[in-house]
């Protein structure tokens, strides 16, 4: 996949927000990932950004990104398992 290059300013607007997670869930990731995440929240923390409120940024991103084909995904998926589309299902509704 090629990298997509933006801006220093760019990418502090976008990933380095300090955002309060209040409704916090448990996410595993592999260690080596940890790692990395901690270097980089650390390079911001003058935006006071934590490992935790960077990952969380980063995943809102992905998937406001790849939202319609997230969407078109899960549309097939459904339609494969119950053998019609969502809206044939909600007609009766």
């Amino acid at each position: 996949m090629k990298t997509k290059q933006i801006s220093r300013e760019k990418y502090i607007e976008t990933f380095c927000r300090d955002i309060r997670i209040r409704d916090r869930q448990v996410l595993y990731v592999s260690a080596e990932t940890h790692a990395k995440m901690k270097i980089i929240s650390h390079l911001f923390r003058d935006q006071h950004v934590t490992t935790a409120s960077l990952i969380d940024t980063i995943l809102r991103h992905h998937i406001e990104t790849y939202r319609p084909l997230l969407e078109e995904i899960r549309e097939e998926q459904y339609i494969e398992f119950t053998g019609g589309s969502k809206s044939e299902n909600n007609d009766d509704e």
